[in-house]
């Protein structure tokens, strides 16, 4: 994607950070016929053995993308962290309005899970990530009967990182008495984006 230098964000921990916290991502492939198809789907961030970054996922069977992981390229997930509209009547010099945002792309290769076992641990990985904080908890182990019949119809995946980029586009261009007044009006927005922006925004600043 195009990113401008000072929005280019390098910091692989951050980007993973980003990754994990807003994990519902869109996996876009090419078809044989050249057209691109996407799925939006919940990833787990985890680390193989030799610590290469891994991501994992299921779909459906009836969804005929999983059939694309097969083919030659690269594939690409997009993870959309917050975003929100900012006003140039915020700057203290006369502009134009923009939007802030971050995103990471993750580039890589989807490789099908094949045997039982792998599945079943990468459902099991993705339940007890998304249960977390939750009371009463869904357990996986108590409902092996109805995900053994679920099974045949679902396609677990692994992406296999080759690359990521980031984009955090979140005023570094403008002066900081620019940036504290574009976060202090953000935090009072009516865009439903614009107090968790702030936060995110807070977040990446060094501590003092």
């Amino acid at each position: 994607m195009h990113i401008p230098g000072h929005f280019r964000e390098k910091d692989e921990a951050r980007l993973f950070a980003l990754m994990e916290q807003y994990n519902f991502a869109t996996l876009v492939t090419l078809q044989e016929n050249g057209v691109p198809v996407a799925s939006h789907l919940p990833f787990l961030v985890v680390r193989a053995l030799d610590g290469s970054p891994r991501l994992l996922s299921h779909m459906s069977r009836a969804n005929p993308q999983w059939q694309t992981f097969s083919r030659a390229g690269e594939a690409l997930l997009i993870f959309q962290g917050p975003h929100a509209y900012v006003s140039s009547a915020w700057y203290s010099v006369p502009n134009v309005p923009t939007w802030n945002y971050a995103v990471v792309h993750a580039y890589g290769t989807p490789r099908v899970l094949e045997e039982p076992g792998e599945v079943l641990r990468s459902l099991r990985r993705l339940s007890v990530k998304h249960e977390e904080g939750n009371s009463p908890r869904w357990n996986p182990d108590e409902a092996g009967d109805v995900i053994q019949r679920l099974l045949p119809g679902i396609v677990a995946f692994e992406f296999q990182v080759s690359r990521l980029e980031g984009s955090f586009k979140l005023s570094q261009n403008r002066s900081e008495q620019d940036q504290q007044t574009i976060m202090e009006r953000l935090d009072r927005s009516t865009h439903p984006g614009g107090p968790e922006l702030v936060r995110f925004m807070k977040s990446l600043k060094p501590r003092e």
